[in-house]
């Protein structure tokens, strides 16, 4: 497979455009019949999210400031990088399920598998376990599969992927996971020495590991070198109970707070899926915030102002489980596509 983007418009794109079509079609027509309305939050925000690891993309407004604002002033705007804080505050103001599906953007290189705008399919639950919404992101990709299957397009996937794509997913837990593909007990290795010389011993590059990593850093390194990679194989495999240190935005297991109530979905080592039992206890919210603007300021990234009208959202929101997923990475899986930027009319280097 090739890291390469792809030439511009072709026959064949033209074709793998509107196979992505008829799959949109299907999406739509999935959660209309789930019951789950779709809503349009906005693009440009003022508080694109405090995750230390990803970037947004800053909007300049040179004639978008109001008149009443103070001479010479200029809020600051970014792209966003996900619909979350958007649609989390129509939950506290009503909804009890919703979906969006949009254009996002984060400031990362691009690649075989990642386009710095991307469209992502983010939707919410409210008084519904995580297990009904792992039951539900399951009969959305059989869903989408089955339409993929019920067409030939002109480049199809390998047969065994369509095949796979089939209930019941495998269900593993992070600990189960890390034990099976690092030979790893993330619970004999609380602390960062611990779980780098355990990472050592299972043959994790060295060099990534370099002078005093955190827990975090050594268990990230881990599961992109040993775990990822074999993450749904012949079978997608939700991957579940991550470390709290990991979930910011999740609510942490009440009989063992050291793991946070989320779920990821991989296909064929590939990230399609990112879930969360949101957070809904804003103190608990501001105080993550805050921590993670902290390690944005360590980093030398940009810190973005927290967003207080969430924080006043989230006692109204109540109990909710929500869900991102990865449309590109989808369709690119169900045509077959060598290229992530091979199903979108435009990819970034194309730009």
């Amino acid at each position: 497979m090739r890291d390469a983007s792809p030439s511009p418009l072709t026959p064949a794109r033209a074709r793998a455009l509107r196979r992505r079509a008829e799959l949109l079609w299907a999406l739509r027509a999935f959660f209309r019949a789930e019951g789950v309305p779709e809503v349009e939050p906005p693009t440009v925000v003022s508080c694109p999210g405090m995750e230390p690891h990803l970037d947004a993309l800053e909007v300049v407004a040179r004639h978008a400031t109001p008149a009443w604002a103070p001479e010479g002033a200029q809020r600051r705007r970014y792209l966003h990088t996900s619909p979350e804080l958007a649609l989390k505050r129509l939950l506290g103001a009503g909804f009890e399920r919703l979906y969006a599906l949009r254009p996002v953007f984060r400031d990362e290189l691009p690649s075989r598998t990642h386009n710095p705008e991307f469209t992502l399919l983010e939707w919410y639950l409210r008084g519904e376990p995580l297990e009904a919404l792992m039951a539900q992101c399951e009969r959305l990709v059989v869903t989408l599969a089955a339409e993929a299957r019920a067409h030939s397009p002109a480049s199809p996937p390998p047969p065994t992927l369509l095949t796979c794509l089939a209930a019941p997913f495998e269900r593993l837990s992070v600990r189960e996971a890390f034990a099976r593909y690092a030979g790893i007990d993330l619970d004999a290795a609380p602390t960062a020495a611990l779980l780098k010389a355990a990472a050592l011993a299972a043959g994790v590059r060295p060099g990534a590991l370099g002078g005093t990593p955190s827990w975090d850093e050594v268990y990230f390194q881990v599961f992109l070198d040993l775990v990822e990679p074999r993450l749904g194989r012949g079978r997608p495999t939700l991957l579940y109970d991550f470390p709290a240190s990991q979930s910011a935005l999740a609510r942490l297991r009440p009989d063992d707070p050291r793991w946070a109530l989320r779920f990821e979905l991989f296909v064929e080592g590939l990230e399609l899926a990112n879930a969360f039992d949101e957070l809904s206890d804003p103190a608990e919210q501001r105080a993550r915030f805050e921590g993670e603007r902290a390690a944005r300021a360590a980093l030398g990234k940009p810190v973005y102002p927290v967003d207080e009208e969430l924080l006043s959202a989230l006692p109204r929101m109540g109990a909710c489980v929500g869900v991102a997923l990865g449309f590109d990475r989808l369709v690119m899986l169900l045509l077959g596509l060598d290229h992530i930027a091979e199903g979108l009319p435009q990819g970034w280097d194309e730009l």
